[in-house]
């Protein structure tokens, strides 16, 4: 007796065509900013954590939404915490945390002995946003910062790169968004900012926005998928070498 799945969100067959997938990962910023900062981008092309994710697009990895609408169509209808699955060839794949980590490598656990929320006030560009409550988003870090951190410390500028991996690649957020006080306070301490759980918090921003997604899946031939997608489509490509030619890219 064949293995009973639960329902998919589309029948077999009845999978939709996708005109376009917006994907909010704005790898443009992050050219902008390696132009501008090349020894500071270079220095965080480096880094333990976040150099494996610079290195996403050095590596020109082609973003495909016909790879990633095509698992869209394969989801189950499961209702489990920091799990995902999917169907393909009558196989269940999972998408949980544990994937997401062995794509990103993004540590997932808390460290609550850690004090995330204190600061150092080295009184510079940085400092001074926090302090000020400064109201940050990504038009303002292409459009005007980029332009003067030349003034800055040397190290007011490599926490330039990181806030913008972090906001524009990592958590992929809409141009007008504000970055998060805590993010500026956690690029104040680099070794802090290693130690924060980003596997955990990227996950759940990417999870939330594939449930959002799959609502549209149904009705519009065009949806947006916020969150670190590229590691959605890492992973299948790792589940389902062939993925690639079997789609079209």
């Amino acid at each position: 007796m064949a293995h009973q799945f639960p329902k998919r969100i589309l029948q077999e067959g009845a999978e939709t065509q996708m005109d376009k997938i917006n994907n909010t990962c704005r790898r443009t910023l992050l050219k902008a900013v390696k132009v501008a900062l090349k020894d500071e981008y270079e220095e965080v092309l480096k880094d333990p954590v976040f150099g494996p994710l610079l290195a996403i697009i050095e590596n020109n990895l082609i973003y495909s939404g016909k790879i990633i609408h095509s698992f869209m169509c394969k989801q189950l209808r499961v209702s489990k915490l920091h799990e995902l699955w999917f169907i393909f060839a009558k196989r269940p794949l999972r998408f949980s945390m544990q994937e997401f980590y062995a794509v990103t490598g993004l540590k997932y656990k808390e460290e609550p002995d850690v004090d995330f929320i204190n600061w150092k006030n080295d009184k510079g560009f940085w400092a001074n946003a926090l302090k000020t409550n400064a109201k940050i988003n990504l038009y303002t870090i292409r459009d005007e910062l980029l332009k003067v951190c030349n003034e800055w410390s040397y190290v007011d500028r490599v926490r330039l790169v990181y806030l913008s991996i972090i906001q524009s690649f990592l958590m992929a957020k809409d141009w007008k968004v504000y970055i998060p006080q805590e993010y500026i306070r956690l690029v104040m301490d680099f070794e802090k900012l290693r130690m924060y759980p980003w596997g955990l918090r990227a996950y759940d921003e990417l999870i939330a926005s594939i449930l959002r997604a799959r609502e549209d899946v149904h009705t519009k031939n065009s949806y947006v998928l916020d969150g670190f997608s590229y590691a959605f489509q890492i992973w299948i490509m790792e589940a389902i070498p062939d993925i690639g030619s079997m789609v079209g890219k």
